[in-house]
């Protein structure tokens, strides 16, 4: 990879870069500060951990430097998904901007809307937002988007997965349309991508860090499991096999599919003397960033997380990643992954897998194409030991169902049916009328 000084950027940027001791190009940087310095319109599938927000921050605060627009307002617009994530890029940027006079804002949900509008009306030289919030201030008339020279668009997968694609649009279309356009996004091939990348003009796309590629430093096994209650155990004794082990694990992340069992894996964890802490939707945005911040500090070493949670933190160092419960998508499996094994260091997963969730296993490991290895912990072997037959797929081959021809259905229903039982029914009231009283009257009826 080339070295970051030779790139030609800015020397104000340079000297923050050295600070940093950020020397070597990542794969994604390499390839997108060129191309967006040019000023193409970039679509850019890259994963989580591979250095993309220096991708767009660094050729975005060149422009500004070499360029200088005094009377314009805010010139460039960068829009994420979560709370974290904008709180993650903002500190990105002061750090890449500590030399130099450019400021930003942001605008996100949780914080008071009528400090955002301050904001806004200063006209910040950057705006990092999130797309709810920012269609609010929006629709009240208080952005100024007229002289917007660059539209950043981070996670664009999750924003779309989460219900964002009319707010994306609704941007983009308040925004000038004489921008450039820059797209990151875990994949290209999402089904709404196409709406918001018809506001471009001729993009060039560009693909780094395939999911295949990404996982070649990991190591990924696999725990059969019962149950639930099986799991926790599973848990717990594997974060101790892996403290006691040669590489002694500190940050671990765990995944959750739902925010209950979030809750109660890590209440298990901190029963079982773990410094364990779980994030999710319904945590107060103010309390988020306090667990977040004991995490990077080593406070706590255990994160339990849903997938919403969690995607885009910027945090080194994780050792470990724990699928409490299988990922929901081959794209998400890679993000809960991606958390380890950052900057090309090695990386360890562990997916529990109980017998409800074997085929979306199997459907990752082709997605991915390769096999998970196989482990057991010592004392909790499962009873469970995956499908008795499988397809050439990896899924469980169940029984082939016999296929009925309505004709002898219909004549096999009709011959099973039984005779009407008289046994429960009432004996009938005797209802002849008397006649002349000669006591013969029923004999003559039958």
């Amino acid at each position: 990879m080339p070295l970051l000084k030779a790139l030609p950027l800015h020397k104000q940027l340079l000297k923050a870069l050295e600070k940093l001791d950020f020397t070597e190009a990542t794969a994604v940087q390499a390839q997108t500060i060129p191309a967006t310095m040019a000023g193409k319109d970039l679509m850019v599938s890259a994963q989580t951990g591979s250095g993309k927000t220096a991708a767009f921050l660094l050729p975005i605060l060149h422009r500004m430097l070499t360029h200088d627009a005094p009377n314009s307002g805010t010139r460039a617009l960068i829009l994420l998904p979560t709370r974290e994530l904008a709180l993650q890029t903002q500190q990105h940027f002061e750090q890449l901007a500590a030399f130099t006079y450019i400021k930003s804002g942001l605008v996100i949900g949780g914080e008071a809307f009528k400090h955002q509008v301050a904001t806004l009306r200063k006209n910040p030289e950057v705006l990092i937002a999130t797309p709810g919030r920012l269609v609010e201030h929006i629709e009240k008339g208080t952005p100024d988007f007229k002289d917007l020279e660059v539209f950043v668009l981070d996670e664009a997968d999750r924003m779309l997965d989460m219900g964002f694609a009319i707010d994306m649009y609704a941007i983009a279309e308040s925004c000038n349309k004489q921008r450039q356009n820059l797209l990151f996004s875990a994949t290209l091939k999402h089904k709404e991508l196409g709406r918001i990348s018809a506001t471009f003009k001729d993009p060039e796309f560009i693909e780094v860090d395939s999911h295949r590629q990404q996982h070649s430093h990991i190591t990924q096994q696999l725990v059969l499991a019962d149950d639930i209650k099986h799991k926790e155990k599973l848990v717990a004794a594997l974060l101790a096999e892996e403290r006691a082990g040669e590489e002694q694990i500190r940050k671990v992340f765990i995944f959750c599919n739902t925010r209950i069992q979030c809750q109660q894996l890590s209440n298990f964890l901190r029963y079982k003397k773990f410094k364990a802490n779980c994030i999710h939707g319904e945590i107060p945005q103010s309390e988020r960033k306090q667990i977040m911040n004991q995490f990077r500090q080593g406070g706590v070493d255990v994160l339990v997380a849903t997938d919403l949670a969690a995607r885009g933190l910027d945090i080194n160092d994780v050792d470990l990643v724990i699928n409490f419960n299988i990922a929901q998508s081959g794209d998400d499996h890679v993000h809960r992954v991606g958390r380890t094994g950052r900057a090309g260091q090695e990386g360890k997963a562990i997916t529990l897998i109980d017998g409800n969730e074997w085929n979306q296993m199997s459907s990752i490991e082709r997605y991915l194409k390769i096999r998970f290895e196989r482990r057991v912990v010592a004392g909790l072997k499962a009873n469970y030991s995956g499908p008795k037959k499988v397809k050439k797929s990896g899924k469980a081959a169940g029984t082939k169902k016999k296929k009925i021809d309505p004709k002898k259905s219909k004549a096999t229903k009709s011959k099973s049916k039984k005779p009407k039982s008289t046994k429960s029914r009432p004996p009938k009231k005797n209802t002849i009328k008397s006649g002349g009283g000669d006591g013969f009257d029923v004999l003559r009826k039958k």
